[in-house]
């Protein structure tokens, strides 16, 4: 009960300190709310941004993948002559492997009926030659079954005209990327020639056009049914080069990636290393933004410990008098303590509120791109857990700032200071 008392009574004495001083205990939570606002304002938009690039990158890349690869030679004539011998071999030049999957429809149809699997598509994939008039472009076309891929990536939502229904029942028929058909000047409805890696050519029609956001995609990509590319490259039906499958639970897939290598001996990745770059660049882009953000609240503290500091200085007497009427070193300490946790509670608080506000602002904003077909609005992350690091971060900062002065001022001697 004298514990709350005193904590009362230092309330009591904090409030009449801080109303006698109000620019300064404005100032103060100010800059609190200014640091909390620009911390919640910073990580929701950034984090948006980072989550919405995941997103866009992540919906163009299975979550594992199945191929086979053009590898160099392990051993060459000589090693199989003089085995006993070290034979050095310069430009060993790859393997002649077959990139088929061997028994790959079977393969998928296991896959089907794997539980953790959600989707998995079957595909060709070969570089060809774009011909126009003049306009040669190098590119790569993918054979699909448009109802597997879409199952995917979701390709119909990335369609900008024409139809993927016309590549099962249109002859020759591509959908390719925007930024392919800008740079080739076409249409839906066009011709243009393509040639395939062993010289044979091809009128093909353009039934579509497609964006996805990435310009890797969208510049070189055409899609077209799996029968007609292995048509084109003169493979059997039973030919197909990747096996692409999407996870219920992602974290599974280097795991399941590493047993389906060992299982059917292809070669796979996994969607962190397709996507490294993403990921490590995630990291940094995080880092940085938290620094920052904490670097405005460290700001903001030491600007609540020079003012606390000053109003130290500016009430010795009554430090002195208080002393004197019997208040202990602990009932000084709580008088300025109990000063900054009021500035850090209501400067926290605020900036909770000016933060969400100015998220929300620049998430209304309209926001038209070229490259982003899904972005109309900044991407923001409302995440409540921005919210509670803010608030405990502004009131640990402001505390912490608060208790060197406190401390001072607990150990000041009275009677040096009525002596004067």
């Amino acid at each position: 009960m004298k514990i709350f008392t005193n904590i009362q009574l230092a309330a009591s004495i904090a409030l009449t300190h801080m109303r006698t001083r109000l620019k300064q205990t404005i100032i103060a939570t100010v800059g609190v709310t200014f640091g909390i606002t620009m911390f919640v304002f910073m990580v929701s938009m950034i984090q948006g941004i980072n989550d919405f690039l995941r997103n866009i990158a992540f919906e163009q890349s299975p979550h594992l993948r199945l191929y086979n690869e053009m590898q160099a030679a392990s051993g060459t004539i000589l090693d199989k002559v003089q085995s006993r011998a070290v034979n050095m071999v310069d430009h060993t030049k790859p393997k002649d492997v077959s990139l088929n999957l061997k028994d790959g429809k079977e393969v998928i149809q296991l896959l089907q009926d794997d539980p953790r699997v959600l989707a998995v598509s079957g595909s060709i994939k070969s570089q060809v030659f774009y011909r126009l008039g003049s306009s040669t472009i190098n590119g790569t076309i993918n054979g699909i079954v448009f109802e597997n891929e879409n199952a995917l990536f979701n390709l119909q939502a990335k369609l900008l005209e024409g139809s993927f229904q016309e590549l099962a029942t249109t002859p020759n028929s591509i959908v390719m990327g925007v930024n392919l058909a800008k740079r080739l000047n076409v249409k839906t409805g066009d011709q243009l020639l393509l040639t395939t890696e062993k010289g044979n050519n091809f009128y093909v029609t353009v039934a579509g056009i497609f964006k996805t956001g990435m310009s890797d995609i969208d510049k070189q990509e055409s899609y077209a049914s799996i029968n007609t590319v292995q048509r084109f490259m003169e493979v059997p039906a039973a030919y197909i080069t990747d096996i692409k499958i999407k996870l219920h639970d992602m974290e599974l897939a280097p795991a399941f990636c590493q047993e389906l290598q060992t299982k059917y001996g292809f070669q796979g990745s996994d969607w962190r290393q397709d996507n490294a770059a993403i990921v490590d660049g995630e990291g940094f882009r995080n880092f940085m933004v938290y620094g920052v953000s904490i670097t405005i609240l460290l700001v903001a503290g030491f600007g609540i410990f020079n003012i606390l500091t000053m109003m130290i200085y500016e009430k010795m007497k009554d430090i002195a008098i208080l002393k004197a009427m019997g208040f202990s070193n602990g009932d000084i300490r709580r008088v300025f303590l109990i000063q900054a946790v009021i500035i850090g509670t209501i400067g926290a608080l605020l900036g909770l509120v000016c933060g969400f506000l100015a998220t929300y602002a620049i998430s209304q904003m309209p926001y038209k791109s070229d490259v982003m077909i899904t972005m109309d609005h900044f991407p923001v992350n409302y995440s409540i857990v921005y919210y509670i690091s803010g608030f405990s971060f502004g009131i640990i900062t402001t505390t912490l700032a608060g208790y060197l002065p406190s401390r001072k001022a607990s150990r000041l001697d009275p009677i040096t200071i009525l002596r004067g």
